[in-house]
């Protein structure tokens, strides 16, 4: 987030059905605001890392994160976090109280690009309202909240997710990135279409909340993954989406998923998947 302060919200009293909202906050981790070391807490939490990386240790067990990493913990599960980076990353923090919790498990996931983007916008909004004590701020910031708790919930499982037909322009896009292969330029994508690339950008991110460059990387890298899950070599899945340096592909690829193709293809998992339960 390029204009980045602090957020702190007490005493919400924002209620779903079976789950209470008790704080909000979004801050960078400091000594002097998060305890770093282990510790557990008697109600469940929900972390997004919208900036920077480190490790999060969830129950004994090492997790990286980096921008778009998110974490579900019912209560008393015990976590840490250590910095492996200069800049101090940036976290969204949201306390609960939730009675189906336990039902879950601790969890940790890396969250689609679009829903990161959701969640950067709505928490911009709640910067931008001021004082969030005044009763119509109160309001809004009360439905911000739930529909960051709904979109982080949802995109972790943890919520089953709504049901979403494509529009037609993501059909139309998706059809010619099928067609002209997975390195297409956005512009002969806009070109194709009949669209200046501008345009379609915008179009195109108020329909799906990407823009065509993040699906089509988005599209890219699935693609990338299923070559490697077939069991082709680094070079030939690399050479299958379009890349012709193997050594740039590799980057590009940890960068994705934060795996090398080699630890991917040996089975080390699958991030934007559920990691293994935890609890």
């Amino acid at each position: 987030m390029k204009n980045y302060r602090p957020l702190l919200l007490r005493e919400l009293e924002v209620r779903l059905p079976g789950c209470r909202v008790r704080r909000l906050r979004l801050n960078r981790h400091l000594p002097d605001v998060d305890t770093l070391s282990e510790h557990a807490h008697g109600y469940s939490q929900i972390f997004v890392y919208v900036r920077g990386s480190g490790t999060l240790r969830v129950a004994g067990q090492a997790q990286p994160v980096g921008p778009g990493t998110a974490a579900f913990l019912p209560p008393r599960t015990v976590h840490a976090f250590e910095e492996t980076a200069r800049r101090r990353p940036i976290c969204l923090v949201i306390d609960l109280e939730w009675r189906g919790a336990k039902a879950h498990g601790a969890r940790v996931i890396r969250l689609p690009a679009s829903q990161l983007s959701t969640i950067r916008g709505v928490l911009s909004e709640m910067l931008a309202l001021g004082d969030p004590g005044q009763f119509a701020n109160r309001l809004t910031v009360s439905a911000a909240t739930l529909r960051l708790v709904d979109v982080v919930m949802r995109g972790m499982g943890v919520l089953p997710a709504p049901e979403r037909r494509p529009s037609a322009l993501q059909v139309r896009v998706e059809r010619e990135i099928e067609r002209a292969g997975a390195d297409v330029p956005v512009a002969a994508v806009a070109a194709a279409l009949g669209y200046q690339a501008d345009y379609l950008n915008r179009a195109f991110k108020r329909a799906t909340g990407l823009s065509v460059r993040e699906f089509r990387d988005a599209q890219r890298l699935a693609a990338a993954r299923l070559a490697l899950r077939r069991g082709l070599s680094v070079g030939a899945a690399a050479a299958e989406v379009g890349f012709v340096d193997l050594n740039y592909f590799c980057r590009w690829f940890k960068k994705g998923t934060g795996l090398t193709p080699g630890a991917y293809r040996a089975g080390g998992g699958k991030p934007g998947d559920p990691a293994p339960n935890l609890a």
